[in-house]
């Protein structure tokens, strides 16, 4: 089903939702184009009635800031499984986040195979360290013309700066990074990434990415390298 609106949840954006809204269960598919006057397309409240929803498009918009609104997560809502399993944002020059950050332990998106995000200018990362870290399916990720893109993974504020980060991508196939000239690492802190069945890896005008970054220790007045290991990264590229 494709929407140009927002129907009923236009009407319940800022009322809980009851039983007459299980309308929202029978969608597999959410379209939501220039029409769309909200800041944010997925109400957090929402989201008990779209577990069954496989493709969210959301596009040509000016107004949409945050794509699910995960700021104030109800009791009911948390331990949510979502069926997300394509997302595709274009041409959404105002979006701030498409994720708001506190969703461990409230929200997966385990079920994600493709992310594909163009033209969306005012993004600074990508995914929150919480997504990130729970995205075993995923199969293709690309993003383009996202001018402001820094990393794709962003740093929670409460993580500890000398920990590293586990990132596990099995089915990952695919990544295209083009047009971003302030992306400068996929996660900004020490990682360790590993997509061992990656076979396509494009990266085009991202003069700022780099495999090794460092940063100065206050503590030790030294410069630290932090250094991600990227194990079975390249091992099945195409020549």
């Amino acid at each position: 089903m494709i929407l140009h609106d927002y129907l009923g949840m236009m009407r319940v954006q800022h009322t809980k939702p009851t039983a007459s809204h299980n309308f929202f269960g029978s969608f597999r598919k959410l379209e939501f184009d220039i029409t769309c006057n909200r800041s944010f397309v997925i109400p957090s409240h929402i989201f008990p009635y779209l577990k069954n929803l496989e493709e969210l498009n959301v596009h040509s918009s000016d107004v949409v800031q945050v794509i699910f609104d995960t700021d104030e997560v109800e009791v009911e809502t948390k331990g949510i499984i979502f069926g997300l399993k394509k997302l595709i944002l274009y041409d959404l020059s105002n979006l701030k986040c498409v994720w708001r950050e506190n969703l461990e332990e409230i929200v997966s998106f385990s079920n994600l195979q493709e992310v594909d995000v163009r033209g969306c200018g005012s993004l600074v990362t990508l995914f929150p360290l919480s997504v990130a870290k729970n995205l075993g399916k995923l199969e293709s990720l690309d993003i383009q013309k996202c001018e402001k893109m820094v990393e794709i993974v962003g740093r929670e504020a409460e993580m500890e700066h000398a920990m590293t980060i586990m990132f596990e991508f099995p089915c990952l196939s695919y990544l295209n990074l083009e047009d971003m000239p302030l992306l400068s690492c996929f996660y900004p802190g020490k990682h360790h990434l590993e997509c061992p069945l990656l076979d396509q890896l494009y990266v085009e005008y991202c003069p700022k990415l780099k495999l090794f970054r460092s940063s100065f220790d206050e503590d030790s007045k030294k410069e630290v390298l932090e250094a991600p290991t990227y194990n079975n990264l390249f091992s099945r590229l195409k020549r």
